[in-house]
């Protein structure tokens, strides 16, 4: 059995409603699948210090995954699955007990270090969605996913 996963973001949200709707979605998750929140700083920039900023951000994110973790970046480019198909993977992850790490970009995007890092590219939507509303999707659909691996009436 997987001993917790991790979700990993470059920066936290701002507004601490988001914020107490994350740490609820993990509170449900946890007689399922802990998943524990870590997260790095996100790092202020200048015009024309983008790609710096993400690259120093990438490095930041890179000290924190292991080389056992199974990372699964949000990209906009990544694969987009419909709830239950997403259960399905998340079952599997869990059956092989891998260490699943979410990995959230912050306002920049992730680098190409962090991507070419990457076991799985999940895509939440084609739309860019701002960052701390990505985070809270992660979260959701993770708890959704366990809800139907798990047959709760969550996932109607």
């Amino acid at each position: 059995m997987a001993r917790g996963w991790r979700m990993l973001t470059v920066g936290r949200p701002k507004d601490k409603r988001v914020t107490q709707l994350i740490d609820d979605y993990r509170q449900r998750l946890t007689p399922w699948m802990p998943v524990q929140w870590d997260s790095v700083t996100e790092i202020g920039y200048r015009s024309g210090q983008e790609l710096e900023t993400q690259e120093r951000e990438g490095r930041l994110l890179l000290d924190k995954i292991l080389p056992s973790d199974w990372v699964i970046i949000l990209d906009i480019m990544g694969q987009s699955l419909n709830s239950v198909d997403l259960s399905a993977k998340m079952a599997h992850y869990y059956d092989q007990s891998l260490p699943v790490v979410f990995v959230v970009g912050g306002s920049l995007g992730l680098s190409a270090r962090i991507k070419d890092r990457a076991n799985w590219r999940w895509s939440l939507s084609p739309l860019t969605l701002p960052h701390a509303l990505a985070q809270l999707l992660v979260m959701e659909q993770i708890y959704r996913a366990f809800s139907i691996i798990h047959h709760h009436p969550y996932h109607k």
